[in-house]
């Protein structure tokens, strides 16, 4: 929190202390949303509530839309089932239905039934829609005319446009059939003749939705194209709602989230970590953590029992084995979290992955030839033993190697079984490669002593 916020949310509470709630709102009044949720969220939950029950309806949406999904849930839980319809019939389409979707079943039902039948229908069509797609994520409110139209009379219809019409930077047009069929920028609009008919100056080729699509697969559109807003519709190309880049940049943060947890081996449920963010830390974790400890007992355990005799007659080959499983698993991370960024990134294709798996196993033979050479020397200089040296140089190498291999395909397999690659876990990684790496570094060791 900014220090400038910190000092606000101790006057706001001096002034509720004192029973000075109109200076309180006063305050509030004067903040930017963001600013104005950052105050609230720092005062007492009671005191909070006392500020939504009397500030401004408008305001009070505005703030509530800023604060965390827990904070919202909180304040609408703790209000009169009146006044928190009217805040959350004063925010945007796609906003309100991200907030009821939060509220449990029961207190979402009761604020749609207080609600205007027409508010209510847009709200629940929109409910329909799963929570992480297109129609989940648009606003049906976006700045929608005929192509018949001048540019002159779409000027004065943007001069006439509600405020809550969404992205008013682009103006989308239809045909008598209210199929989409053009969109122009309203910068286009300004300095274009107002006598000419917009179907000549219209974009036609435009990049829109189905409102099923993955909302990630909606960022990447945006983010590709430097799009303000997406279109969603429907299998008659009708235009449903548009997807904006507020919400996207949303978006990203929730799949860069999932993505790290994913890499971390950890996979939290949303609704879990709610209900109950202990119990969610530890079974998003546990997964991995016993399938992790079963592989290392059992597999990497026998290999240790199988060469216990090679361990006992060349004692000193156990100093260097923490070396190079550390290598290992350190490459194949590095390896993997390269290839899936190219498969989640743009473009795809055969070939652009062979070089890419060819462009890992370069710099892994690289790296294992630096690595290799340091290590081995290093052997050697323990005990002045050239096949000790020997042994652990290619054994630290061909570790390397194999790590890198396997960091790139491990992705790729998972993309052609029709996973997520990002959940190549490091634990996973990390685990594979203590295996190959025992493995590999006793063999070597067998063959060369």
């Amino acid at each position: 929190m900014e220090e400038r916020n910190r000092v606000l949310g101790e006057s706001l509470s001096d002034l509720l202390d004192q029973g000075k709630m109109q200076a309180a709102l006063a305050l509030l009044d004067g903040l930017h949303p963001a600013d104005a949720a950052e105050v609230l969220e720092s005062i007492p939950y009671k005191e909070r509530l006392r500020i939504f029950k009397t500030w401004d309806v408008e305001e009070s949406s505005e703030a509530l839309l800023e604060m965390s999904e827990d904070g919202q849930v909180e304040v609408m839980q703790g209000l009169a089932r009146g006044l928190a319809t009217r805040i959350i019939s004063e925010m945007p389409p796609d906003d309100a239905v991200d907030l009821l979707a939060d509220l449990p079943e029961k207190t979402s039902e009761a604020l749609l039934a207080s609600m205007s039948p027409v508010k209510a229908g847009q709200l629940r069509h929109l409910l329909a829609h799963g929570e992480e797609t297109a129609g989940g994520l648009m606003t049906p409110e976006s700045m929608r005319l005929s192509e018949e139209l001048t540019v002159g009379d779409v000027l004065d219809r943007l001069r006439e446009a509600p405020e809550s019409v969404e992205m008013i930077y682009y103006v989308y047009f239809h045909d008598e059939k209210n199929r989409l069929t053009g969109v122009n920028s309203l910068r286009e609009m300004i300095i274009a003749d107002p006598d000419k008919p917009v179907r000549e100056i219209m974009h036609r080729n435009l990049k829109t939705v189905d409102p099923a699509e993955d909302q990630e697969k909606v960022a990447s559109l945006i983010d590709r194209y430097d799009l303000l807003a997406v279109p969603v519709v429907d299998e008659e190309g009708r235009l449903l709602g548009i997807v904006t880049v507020d919400d996207v940049m949303d978006v990203i943060e929730e799949e860069a989230k999932e993505d790290i947890y994913s890499l971390a081996g950890s996979w939290e449920a949303e609704e879990s970590r709610e209900r109950n963010p202990f119990l969610a830390a530890v079974l998003g974790r546990l997964p991995w953590v016993l399938i992790a400890l079963t592989l290392e007992l059992l597999v990497a355990g026998g290999i240790l029992r199988a060469f216990s005799d090679t361990m006992q007659e060349h004692i000193a080959l156990v100093f260097f084995i923490p070396a190079i499983l550390a290598m290992g698993a350190a490459v194949s991370l590095q390896s993997a979290t390269r290839m899936s960024l190219d498969i989640l990134g743009e473009g795809g294709g055969k070939r652009r992955f062979a070089r890419s798996i060819t462009g890992e196993l370069s710099i892994g033979l690289a790296i294992a030839l630096l690595s290799g050479t340091v290590i081995s020397l290093f052997a050697w200089s323990m005990r002045e033993d050239t096949r000790l040296g020997l042994v652990v140089g290619v054994a630290m190498a061909c570790t390397v190697v194999f790590a890198a291999l396997v960091g790139s395909l491990l992705p790729l397999i998972l993309k052609a079984l029709g996973r997520d690659p990002s959940k190549a876990s490091e634990p996973f990684l990390a685990t594979v490669m203590d295996i190959l790496g025992l493995a590999v570094f006793f063999l070597v060791g067998t063959a060369l002593i």
